[in-house]
């Protein structure tokens, strides 16, 4: 558990309370976890306020049930992810498997990206290429216009 602990607190630069089921009950940390591994992966994440600081339940379980949504998108396996009770009642095991396999995806993702870039072609390149062909086209018409 202090190992998946330290995984999530060096990731999201944040440091948990001593009951860590309690600080994942509310699908808070789980929802920018899955955003920090794959950008906006949670759409949207029902955050406390200092108005009102604890959170529904209604809001908890959204949260918990986007989060997994997200975990399957990531490409978490079906059979490693844990059910929204799970995750609300504080059972830290079947979460804990449930967040290997998503940090897991996030290790593998950050070693394709030390092994170099992939050659993608820049869109920002080709928009300039269109423009100076329509360019040329242009010149040759209005050349072609004047010699007749």
């Amino acid at each position: 558990m202090e190992q998946l602990r330290d995984s999530i607190e060096s990731r999201l630069k944040v440091a948990l309370p001593e009951d860590l089921g309690s600080s994942l009950m509310d699908g808070v940390v789980l929802c920018h976890l899955a955003n920090h591994i794959r950008p906006r992966s949670v759409g949207s994440i029902h955050v406390p306020s200092p108005a009102v600081p604890k959170l529904s339940m209604a809001k908890c379980r959204r949260n918990v049930e986007n989060f997994l949504d997200a975990c399957r998108k990531i490409g978490v396996p079906e059979s490693s992810l844990c059910s929204p009770y799970d995750i609300i009642q504080c059972r830290l095991q079947p979460v804990r498997a449930t967040l290997r396999a998503l940090v897991a995806l996030d290790t593998r993702s950050l070693d394709r990206k030390r092994e170099g870039p992939v050659s993608t072609p820049n869109p920002a390149s080709s928009g300039v290429l269109v423009h100076i062909l329509c360019l040329v086209l242009l010149f040759v018409a209005y050349s072609w216009s004047e010699l007749t």
